[in-house]
């Protein structure tokens, strides 16, 4: 498949699995090429050829494709999708990309025993902002759980606040905005 063909292809699948369950996708489209490219660069700030790269959420593989784009390797990068669909979507349309499908909240159980807790960056498109603070916080704690020491989440929103703001005891910052985007998108980093 092309650039067109994937794009054509994504936005029509994003919206299907949109009609069945719109909480889960938490907007209407994939995640804009604009706003994928922002938090691919802010990932790559914690990326070192060889250095594994997790990202949960996956959706269609937008951001997976700018991820790849601005230079993960693609056998350092695991995607970890929830939708049945969009993983086989995933599959087929990235070659050789490690796909889980799974629940991100058992993301220790879910990657290889090998790169758990040598992960430098888990990338996140999981929209937080619709679930409730205690399933917000077991996801990112998951995350946490596989990354080494001083590595960052890096979690796209539509929201200009932080979807953790309850939670006092990480460090958060906005790491990056798309004003313009439709609708606006923002970066943030977690760390512990």
């Amino acid at each position: 498949m092309n650039e067109v063909q994937i794009r054509r292809a994504e936005n029509w699948l994003f919206f299907r699995r949109w009609l069945k369950n719109p909480r889960q996708l938490g907007t209407l489209a994939p995640i804009s090429v604009k706003l994928s490219m922002l938090a691919a660069k802010e990932a790559l700030t914690q990326y070192k050829p060889g250095t594994p790269v997790v990202e949960i959420g996956a959706g269609t593989g937008r951001l997976t494709r700018a991820l790849l784009s601005c230079g993960v390797q693609v056998q350092d990068l695991t995607v970890v999708e929830l939708d049945k669909e969009m993983c086989d979507f995933l599959r087929k349309s990235i070659p050789n990309l490690h796909v889980i499908e799974g629940d991100a909240v058992h993301l220790n159980k879910l990657v290889s025993a090998e790169i758990c807790e040598k992960v430098g960056v888990v990338i996140s498109a999981i929209p937080l902002m619709y679930l409730q603070e205690p399933l917000r916080k077991s996801l990112i704690k998951a995350a946490f759980s596989i990354l080494r020491p001083e590595a960052k989440i890096i979690h796209v929103t539509y929201n200009p606040n932080s979807p953790l703001n309850f939670w006092k005891e990480i460090k958060q910052s906005r790491a990056a905005a798309a004003w313009f985007n439709f609708p606006p998108g923002f970066v943030w980093q977690f760390q512990e």
